[in-house]
């Protein structure tokens, strides 16, 4: 049976207003369920590379997940970078007007097709 519990993260969004996101956490699987309405974590489209990158709101978050050693299966004594961090784990973010997209080895793509991907949460998928 999986084991996913859920959590909040509080930052800064586009506009330096204080905006909550929901997170829900996968051990089993690595990974992280984002929903980001305020867009505090989302991924930001570069248009020098003409792709989606992580953004800075989303580094920070990373890093406090990896401190407090959430999706780790490691030793107490062996600490992660949070590059080794990032590339263990997969991410989907939850974004507003119907967009799911997926952080799975160091590239984002977006879902077209919710039934060819198994690994969604569906309270999120519902709310999207």
């Amino acid at each position: 049976m999986e084991k996913i519990y859920q959590m909040e993260y509080r930052g800064l969004n586009l506009f330096d207003e204080i905006s909550t996101v929901e997170l829900a956490i996968d051990e089993e699987k690595q990974t992280i369920h984002i929903y980001d309405i305020g867009q505090v974590v989302s991924p930001i489209f570069n248009f020098d590379v003409s792709a989606y990158e992580l953004s800075d709101g989303f580094y920070k978050m990373a890093d406090i997940l990896r401190h407090k050693k959430i999706l780790t299966n490691e030793q107490a004594g062996s600490d992660l970078t949070l590059s080794e961090w990032l590339i263990k784990n997969n991410a989907y973010f939850y974004i507003p007007n119907k967009r799911i997209k997926k952080y799975v080895q160091a590239s984002i793509v977006e879902i077209v097709d919710r039934t060819m991907e198994q690994a969604l949460f569906d309270e999120y998928v519902q709310r999207v």
